[in-house]
């Protein structure tokens, strides 16, 4: 025979929450979404005054880095800042790439979007590591094929010198 007291007959109800809690919770949320809302469509742009009229314009943080000597198996991130400075937009014709000068195994670099509005920013990076057989100096550049009328290919240099 089975034994009552092993399974409980009683039904367990919930707790009833305060009505006073919820509408104390419905009321808050509705605030915080309201306050959110309104900063949300409340920003605004500011205004962008073109470097340069009449057409796009790359700009870059810097056109060469020297990184000095550098340890064999430690990466090394190298970036570029890329903005259009023009009052149209910067297409990038085709990916940017990398030309050996001196040295060997070139990256592939990334770039964060291959059209720029007027006043947008976008990364261009890669990662360099070498190891032994690759030792010594490494002269590369960075192409930018762009429709900015001045800069059409745009050339960064990047150097370095691995050792071990």
């Amino acid at each position: 025979m089975a034994n009552k007291n092993a399974y409980s007959t009683k039904s367990h109800q919930p707790q009833k929450r305060s009505r006073k809690y919820y509408w104390v919770f419905v009321i808050a949320s509705l605030l915080v979404l309201t306050t959110t809302l309104i900063i949300v469509f409340q920003k605004k742009a500011i205004p962008y005054t073109p470097e340069v009229t009449g057409g796009p314009s790359l700009k870059v943080n810097t056109e060469s880095l020297d990184l000095g000597k550098q340890k064999n198996l430690v990466p090394v991130l190298v970036s570029f800042e890329i903005s259009n400075v023009g009052d149209k937009t910067l297409i990038f014709t085709e990916a940017p790439y990398i030309e050996v000068v001196k040295g060997c195994c070139p990256p592939t670099p990334d770039i964060g979007s291959m059209k720029l509005q007027p006043g947008q920013k976008t990364t261009l990076s890669f990662q360099l590591m070498m190891h032994e057989g690759m030792d010594g100096i490494h002269d590369f550049k960075v192409h930018i094929p762009n429709n900015d009328p001045a800069k059409k290919d745009q050339t960064l240099e990047v150097l370095s010198n691995w050792v071990p």
